[in-house]
């Protein structure tokens, strides 16, 4: 049984890390296609720090200078004062003991303590870090404070938060279209560097998305969890080879030169009420199924792989070609395979030329709808 790698895939229209300098006034950032989603938005500065809407913060810490285990004596150094921002004075006792570890002290001192919590670091010694986030947290340690020495932690200094970087918010420019509206990511606060950069992620509207060009559906290869790479069998492996047999142009793979068909080409002429340039582009959809048929046979019969009865294109039973009545730049194929099985399957596509429709079928419109569909190449 063949398989092949899953190529049509629904587009998410997501812009990832797209890196962009701060403007001049070291707050705005302008991203180069339109927000479509605000949740959507994810901002990475400098290449090291994921920024919320709220700005990155960080909490006040003491660090002491000593590691465990300790020798803790009633009324000699059971003792520490601390005062948390403009809170109160805390006191924290703590029970006589010999050789207490670093984890042990720490889980005694957090019993009463409040807006703050001891927490011990990989090489045993014990920090003290504020509940809150930022320039208004802060931590005091009473000179009072008998157990400061013990533990190796600095009295009569106030430890402070920061702010590591601003928050953000999305901004509209009020000049674009309602549809396509461009919005600002615009930090509370300057940068203090000439340098800084942002690395923006954001989902952006189908019309201006890179990834599918607008077309709705991307051609990339999925991982799943482990790595492996998403694959398609019997009937969606016959749908998926069919559509790019029709839809790739012709002569494009320099490999093979009789792979595709000239559909591409042709959908750029004018629709005729007499039926010329349709009977051209069904007869070259009927020349492409019959060819990659006929590779199919050879598959089985001459190089001896198995072919199973749902992926084989065993009969073209219909093929509507229509152009719709609300955009003229859009045809639609509708064709009815029938695989081995018996089973008949509907494939639907619709082609939108990207220009406004040319009565001559111009060669400029031509090359935008390679680059659209060029994703669609022979593999495997």
């Amino acid at each position: 049984m063949s398989y092949d790698r899953k190529l049509d895939q629904v587009c998410p229209h997501y812009v990832i890390e797209e890196a962009l300098f701060v403007n001049v006034d070291h707050q705005t950032v302008k991203p180069i296609r339109p927000i479509a989603s605000g949740p959507s938005v994810m901002v990475r500065v400098n290449g090291v720090a994921q920024v919320p809407a709220y700005g990155l913060h960080i909490a006040a810490e003491a660090l002491a200078a000593k590691k465990g285990p300790f020798d803790i004596q009633a009324g000699v150094n059971d003792q520490l004062t601390v005062r948390v921002g403009g809170a109160a004075e805390q006191t924290l006792t703590v029970p006589a003991g010999t050789q207490l570890s670093s984890r042990q002290l720490a889980k005694h001192l957090n019993l009463s303590l409040r807006e703050a919590a001891f927490s011990v670091t990989d090489k045993r010694r014990i920090r003290l870090r504020s509940g809150r986030l930022g320039p208004k947290a802060s931590l005091f340690i009473e000179p009072t404070s008998t157990m400061a020495d013990t533990i190796g932690l600095t009295t009569n200094r106030i430890w402070r938060g920061q702010t590591v970087f601003p928050g953000w918010s999305l901004v509209r420019d009020p000049n674009t279209l309602d549809d396509r509206p461009t919005r600002f990511v615009v930090f509370d606060e300057p940068f203090g560097g000439a340098q800084d950069y942002v690395e923006l992620s954001y989902t952006t509207v189908r019309e201006e998305c890179r990834r599918c060009g607008g077309l709705g559906v991307e051609n990339d290869w999925r991982y799943g969890a482990s790595g492996e790479v998403a694959q398609v069998r019997d009937e969606a492996l016959l749908i998926q080879e069919i559509t790019k047999a029709i839809y790739t142009i012709q002569q494009s793979n320099p490999f093979h030169l009789w792979y595709g068909s000239n559909v591409v080409r042709t959908v750029g002429k004018r629709l005729s009420s007499s039926g010329l340039v349709q009977n051209m582009i069904v007869a070259d959809i009927q020349e492409a199924f019959r060819r990659w048929q006929a590779i199919k046979r050879k598959q089985e019969e001459e190089v001896g792989q198995e072919v199973s009865d749902a992926e084989y294109p065993f009969r073209l039973v219909s093929l509507i070609l229509e152009q719709s009545q609300r955009d003229q730049t859009i045809v639609f194929v509708n064709a009815t395979v029938q695989n081995r099985s018996r089973r008949e399957i509907q494939i639907e596509r619709g082609i939108k030329l990207p220009e406004p429709l040319d009565l001559m079928g111009s060669t400029a419109q031509e090359g935008v709808l390679r680059q659209s569909l060029s994703d669609y190449v022979l593999t495997g």
